[in-house]
């Protein structure tokens, strides 16, 4: 006779429990995605930054830079990336001022910084607060060749 009393426990079980395991699932590909993504951008600067020490004595150092740039991240959308040179600590953000700064910087530090605004898979906050971060930003330095 107990085990009519027993009817319908395992569905009272899974009904509590789904939810919690959904949600490590998809917390899982979240952080997953986060990763991903933060390796790409971290990729990309990487790239960049060894295009960019190499352009010294070129007319389009910045145009090739951002190029590589766009390149070495391919999954991640272009739109939402933002490239950063400077050359000694100095920004250059045109062609011509970063033709002029690796002219004159042989040997110094080439500094390239690659931002991404990030798009989560789920978006969404738990009381306004979200766990992802809205940029992912990396910067990788390189000496002028």
């Amino acid at each position: 006779m107990q085990r009519n009393r027993q009817k319908g426990v395992v569905a009272v079980e899974l009904a509590l429990a789904a939810p919690v395991l959904i949600a490590i699932v998809l917390g899982i590909a979240q952080f997953g995605w986060l990763l991903g993504n933060s390796v790409m951008v971290a990729s990309a600067a990487s790239a960049a930054a060894q295009n960019f020490a190499f352009q010294r004595g070129t007319t389009t150092p910045y145009s090739s830079t951002k190029t590589q740039m766009t390149a070495s991240s391919s999954w991640l959308k272009s739109q939402n990336l933002t490239l950063t040179t400077a050359v000694n600590g100095t920004p250059c953000s045109s062609d011509t001022s970063c033709a002029t700064a690796l002219t004159n910087g042989t040997g110094q530090a080439a500094a390239v910084t690659v931002a991404y605004a990030f798009t989560p898979l789920l978006s969404g906050s738990i009381f306004g607060i979200s766990a992802m971060p809205a940029t992912l930003s990396t910067t990788a330095v390189a000496r002028v060749q």
